[in-house]
């Protein structure tokens, strides 16, 4: 159980340790302590699963090491009762911890820190002594004591260490302050003995002595201090310890006291003429529009920049994203709005990351220069120049912009030393190595944004004037600020062309990118930059980053998974996720969950258009035959599970380098398909566009079983129609009559009267080829359209010629079917002990098949027949036990109708209440299904209900 927000839920200033609930514990696994860390060591901010690998494996990580930093994720999930992710949260590229105030240790112990300076520095020396002592108390020994070192954990422990010394040098202060001199020797004199050379416990250490009139001994000690540097260090100690050591060799206490507080020091001599205040923005544009949240986040990392209780700890503000998304104009607009909060100048570099970089050694020296520093003296090594820049911003409030950054490595030599000081950086990349940055991860403008800019440049009455043209410009360009620019200038200088002259030229995808342009503006242009920085292949033989986007832009759908990725690349999923991983850092590609993957829609034009050119028409068959026939042969993994008894689809062995999916059970199955629905779709689209007319029919043929237990009825028909057609492209008549009666099931559940026309036409092709399986399936179908299209007579007709077939043919399955058509249309021509004897007989054949679906459809019909024999009792035990079965399958369908029938039963039983919660819960179950007749139906009798109790 996760503790309220605001107590400690992880500890690091010592081993680490997790709150479970129960009290505090360590983590034994060695690896999933290292995982932890390095979150908890940058809080709130995404950690890719390269950094975290680096962390855990820093020698050599094993092929799967994403898939076990899955693995420890899950389990301090379950850990700190973190079951939905809130804390330890998944978000791209990895994982990111989010904490509240106080939630981890070594914030609390900052925030007391910060508390005891500010008591401190207003008087209250002894609130001062209180809160540090508290902070100090958190520490359980050196930080992260038990994570396998490595160069980060290194570095913060020995950061983490010397903010501990700080606080007990500050406490020192505040008890010197409350005349507790004598406290404060012993303290001293322990940290002295494993810092030697910290000149301020030499001091701290000579005022509590000289404070409890041991001058003698405070004399001694500055010797010991002077003796102790020089053999170290070859040099004397500072001006302020010296005279320190004067003060108090004169007798001048107070003098003493102050020096040594830092609160008295000698004048400084007059310098030179101030330079000028730098205000390098680039101008502001007039029309910025939308992404108030980034403004208003931005604004809040950056305005208070000087409030860290660091003296050192720069706040950098990353703002990544792909080209065409307006990081430098959010950048610029940010830093104009902020300008006031930074008096002592804003500096700005173009650092040309994605084209040829600056080199951080010239940047430095035009800062220097800028800053006032003379030309001539500006050193030469790149080292001794940042060194100059950070002495020369010290304690000033001065922003810096670094637009287009490549890396952390050009970016670092140009981070200031002050925390007065911010910086803001715009990249491509993500940029992990950048310590202590915040990360604003920029993705297109909503729709209403986007709308708001095209309307300011191409002005309101033109835009208004064609709403439908303006929609269709606004949907090619998908939100993407650069694409919105581009068509809003083209119409702004074109007087003689209308929105929908426009529209009309980028409805063809494409030429939709040779559409984008105008002046010195191009989509195309910016995503050529990205491309062009990717790198080749890890592996020879592999497929690299820049040959994975360009053949992922071929598949059509909304997104893909690692598992399809591989697929289509023909690699294995290691490598696939290799090169994945590189574009989504280059914000090629976005990863909207683990191992999910999509493209931005102009950029998968792009990358199709790149494929198109770059590779061979064989090598994009070769693909699109990858992918998609790992799709049919993973959708009819998952209908073996979903419906057993369902007719399987032909299919061979998956060919080489296709590894399709198994499932473990039923759940797993259904959550696959549900995930990949609108891939199947897009899958049977691009099968029959590519010619690949066999798996064009396949592929929804596997997909049904999942249509109809979920009710999804448009992709359903909308896969079937290409599909029929594929099946007639090949002349293929057992594909044609396959898809035939799929259709009829479709149109038929929806009640729709069209249905009974597709399996009569599936019935004479099954007969005319001889297939005794194909015949009863459809014969037991025309059966059941009838009787859903309320035609009873017909039905038992049908009926009667289905059970006959069914039984020459030795089907007991449809056998069953029958007999349960049978047995409702009975029921509902009042024939109610034929309908009985009919469903008892398909119930019995149902139970000895273990067909759990078509048991609870029997026994709710039966229900329906005891009822029409005034057997209440018995048919509310019936359609009881069918709800249950209902609701263990989750057939939302059943469940939805079994609810109308056992509300109507409870109704006519005189149970009032428990008829209207029935009711109700079938009418909501109904909306969301689609059904509004069904729905209709269930609110009248929930109506009638209520009068009649009323």
């Amino acid at each position: 159980m996760i503790e309220p927000s605001g107590a400690a839920l992880f500890r690091i200033l010592g081993p680490v340790e997790v709150w479970t609930g129960e009290g505090w514990s360590s983590i034994g696994a060695g690896k999933q302590r290292s995982v932890l860390a390095t979150l908890l060591l940058r809080p709130g901010e995404p950690v890719s699963l390269d950094v975290l690998i680096d962390e855990v494996w820093p020698e050599e990580a094993p092929a799967r090491a994403a898939n076990l930093v899955s693995v420890y994720v899950h389990h301090l999930r379950k850990l700190i009762g973190d079951g939905d992710g809130r804390v330890l949260v998944t978000r791209a590229p990895g994982y990111q911890v989010d904490l509240g105030p106080g939630e981890l240790d070594a914030d609390r112990f900052a925030a007391l820190v910060a508390d005891g300076r500010r008591a401190l520095a207003s008087g209250a020396a002894e609130r001062a002594v209180d809160l540090l002592t508290e902070a100090i108390g958190l520490w359980r020994g050196r930080a992260l004591a038990d994570v396998p070192a490595t160069p980060l954990v290194a570095a913060e422990a020995d950061r983490l260490e010397e903010s501990r010394i700080e606080a007990l040098e500050l406490r020192a202060e505040a008890s010197l302050a409350c005349g507790r001199y004598a406290g404060v020797v012993p303290e001293m004199r322990r940290l002295l003995a494993d810092h030697p050379l910290r000149e301020k416990l030499w001091a701290l250490l000579m005022r509590a002595l000289y404070g409890a009139g041991r001058q003698a001994e405070a004399l001694e000690v500055y010797e010991r201090a002077r003796n102790t540097i020089a053999d170290e260090l070859g040099v004397d100690p500072g001006a302020d310890l010296q005279q320190l050591y004067q003060q108090i060799l004169s007798g001048d206490s107070e003098q003493a006291m102050m020096i040594a507080a830092g609160q008295a020091r000698p004048a400084p001599a007059p310098g030179p003429q101030a330079p000028p205040v730098p205000a390098q923005l680039p101008a502001d544009i007039p029309d910025f529009t939308g992404r108030s949240g980034q403004v208003g986040q931005l604004r809040e990392l950056l305005a208070g920049a000087a409030g860290g209780t660091s003296p050192g700890a720069v706040r950098v503000v990353l703002v990544v994203g792909s080209g065409g998304l307006g990081k430098t104009t959010l950048a610029v607009h940010g830093a104009h709005l902020l300008a006031g909060e930074f008096p002592d100048g804003q500096l700005y570099a173009h650092l040309h990351g994605t084209t040829q970089p600056a080199d951080p050694a010239e940047v430095l020296a035009r800062f220097l220069r800028d800053l006032g520093a003379d030309a001539a003296r500006i050193p030469v090594g790149e080292e001794e120049r940042a060194a100059q820049f950070r002495t020369r911003l010290a304690g000033k409030r001065v922003l810096i912009v670094l637009d287009d950054a490549r890396n952390a490595e050009q970016v670092g030599p140009l981070l200031p030393g002050s925390a007065s000081c911010a910086v803001l950086v715009t990249a491509r990349n993500w940029l992990p190595e950048l310590a202590g940055s915040a990360v604003l991860d920029l993705d297109v403008l909503s729709d209403d944004e986007a709308g708001t800019l095209f309307t300011r440049i191409v002005g309101e009455r033109r835009a208004a004037a064609e709403p439908t043209a303006t929609g269709e410009v606004l949907a090619a360009c998908v939100g993407l600020p650069l694409a919105i620019r581009i068509a809003g200038a083209r119409l702004a200088t074109r007087g003689s062309w209308t929105v929908r002259t426009l529209a009309a030229r980028l409805s063809d995808e494409r030429r939709r990118l040779d559409e984008l342009r105008a002046g010195n503006l191009a989509v195309r242009a910016s995503f050529e930059v990205s491309f062009a920085s990717l790198p080749g292949p890890v592996v020879p033989g592999e497929v690299g980053p820049a040959q994975a986007f360009r053949l992922l832009g071929l598949w059509t759908g909304p997104s893909f998974s690692l598992a399809a990725a591989a697929a289509l690349l023909g690699d294995p999923e290691d490598a696939a996720a290799g090169a994945l991983d590189v574009l989504v850092d280059a914000h090629l590609m976005e990863s909207p969950a683990p191992d999910r993957y999509r493209f931005h829609d102009l950029l998968r034009v792009y990358a199709a258009d790149r494929a198109r050119t770059q590779e061979s028409e064989a090598d994009q068959a070769a693909a699109i035959a990858r992918v998609l026939t790992w799709y049919l042969h993973t959708t009819e993994a998952a209908a073996a599970i979903i419906s057993a008894h369902h007719a399987r689809v032909p299919l061979g062995p998956p060919p080489a380098g296709v590894q399709p999916l198994g499932f473990a059970g039923l759940d797993a199955a259904l959550a696959w398909c549900e995930t990949e629905r609108p891939g199947l779709t897009a899958a049977a689209r691009l099968a029959a566009s590519s010619g690949l007319h066999e798996i064009a029919w396949k592929l929804p043929a596997a997909a049904m079983s999942f249509y109809y237990r979920r009710s999804h009825w448009g992709d359903w028909v909308a896969t079937h129609e290409a599909g029929l057609a594929s099946a007639r492209t090949l002349g293929d008549q057992q594909a044609e009559a396959w898809m035939l009666n799929n259709l009829g099931m479709a149109y038929g559940d929806q009640r729709r009267p069209e249905c009974v026309g597709y399996f009569e036409q599936a019935l004479a092709i099954y007969r005319g080829m001889g297939d005794p399986r194909g015949e009863t399936r459809a014969a037991n179908n025309v059966a059941s359209a009838w009787f859903n299209l309320g035609r009873f007579d017909e039905a038992l007709a049908a009926g009667l010629r289905s059970l006959e077939i069914q039984r020459r043919n030795g089907n007991r399955y449809g056998e069953g079917i029958a007999l349960g058509v049978l047995g409702g249309s009975c029921q509902r021509l009042g024939r109610f002990a034929e309908a009985i004897d009919h469903l008892r007989a398909a119930l019995a054949i149902f139970r000895e098949l273990g067909d759990r679906m078509a048991e609870a459809d029997s026994i709710s019909d039966l229900g329906e027949a005891y009822l029409g024999l005034g057997r209440v009792s018995e048919g509310i035990d019936a359609l009881t036990s069918s709800l249950a079965i209902w609701q263990d399958i989750g057939d939302r369908h059943g469940l939805a109708a079994t609810l109308l029938r056992l509300g109507r039963a409870q109704q006519a039983a005189g149970h009032a209440g428990q008829a209207h919660d029935l009711l109700s819960r079938a009418a909501d179950l109904f909306d969301e299904l689609g059904d509004r007749a069904q729905a209709a139906a269930a609110r009248s009798a929930l109506v009638a209900n209520i009068r009649r109790s009323s």
